[in-house]
């Protein structure tokens, strides 16, 4: 279980609904023979419940229906790593844990890494995971999967998928073979035609060991600048937190969902430096 509070803000709306339920009846007797009408018809499909989320900007009101809607309109996300205490107190590498908030605090998702002990042995923060990132009405919104790939030199660059349930890719973040600075192209999942460019700092070289904790990088399309991300240390909360700004309005939430997905590429591949 999550420890953060922020985290439990998410079971909050759930827990409301449980509790406005009817209790349940006792079960009635009947001494009258009753016979029966109609045979029992499977239940109707489960509607997805709207997430209980309202934008914070724009002329309208507009209450998402998809997980990843939630993300429309938005001017920013912060993405907030969770520590559990026995990692901290034994130095044993766990699946982490992220907390996606709103600019005003609000937590949109709660993301949960899903990976093996002997990947996180062996290879550390390049290691292959699934992220799975649940919304307010514990739905899963968003999952992030990414291969172990040794880079862009091994004739194999470093990668992430995004899906959707229930199994559909909304695109592809892939690593470009460059030197000087990192570059990733974020790509359409049904075109595979890239989207955004991904410019790191200039002269920054191609190993992920070389970028500074406090980093910044452009989101380029069509020679203009859509977002950027950057990781840089919060004094209010006495941690590195990873930030998307999207500077471009008319962004999607398919697009920000995909610039989202590539925020957590880069925060494997070059701020996690606990093994």
């Amino acid at each position: 279980m999550l420890q953060n509070d922020a985290v439990r803000t998410l079971q909050y709306d759930s827990e409301i609904r449980v509790a406005q339920q009817p209790s349940s009846s006792e079960p009635r007797v009947f001494d009258l023979h009753i016979s029966i009408t109609s045979q029992p018809r499977p239940e109707a499909p489960r509607i997805p419940l709207p997430v209980p989320i309202t934008t914070v900007t724009g002329s309208r009101t507009f209450i998402p229906l998809a997980g990843y809607d939630c993300l429309a309109d938005l001017p920013s996300v912060h993405i907030e790593q969770t520590f559990e205490l026995n990692e901290t107190l034994t130095a044993v590498s766990s699946e982490n844990r992220y907390v996606v908030r709103s600019p005003l605090g609000d937590a949109i998702f709660a993301a949960s890494e899903s990976s093996t002990e002997k990947n996180r042995m062996i290879w550390g923060s390049g290691r292959p995971f699934q992220m799975h990132l649940l919304d307010k009405t514990h739905q899963e919104a968003l999952v992030f999967r990414k291969k172990l790939a040794m880079g862009s030199l091994c004739c194999q660059p470093k990668s992430l998928e995004i899906w959707i349930p229930p199994g559909n890719v909304l695109g592809r973040v892939v690593q470009s073979p460059t030197f000087m600075q990192p570059e990733f192209f974020i790509e359409d999942g049904n075109t595979g035609q890239p989207v955004f460019c991904v410019e790191g700092p200039p002269n920054s070289g191609f190993c992920c060991f070389c970028l500074p904790r406090d980093s910044y990088f452009k989101i380029n399309s069509g020679g203009n600048m859509r977002a950027s991300i950057d990781h840089k240390w919060m004094t209010s909360k006495s941690q590195y937190t990873t930030n998307i700004y999207f500077s471009d309005t008319k962004l999607t939430a398919k697009e920000r969902a995909l610039i989202l997905g590539a925020a957590f590429l880069l925060e494997y591949l070059y701020f996690q430096k606990r093994f």
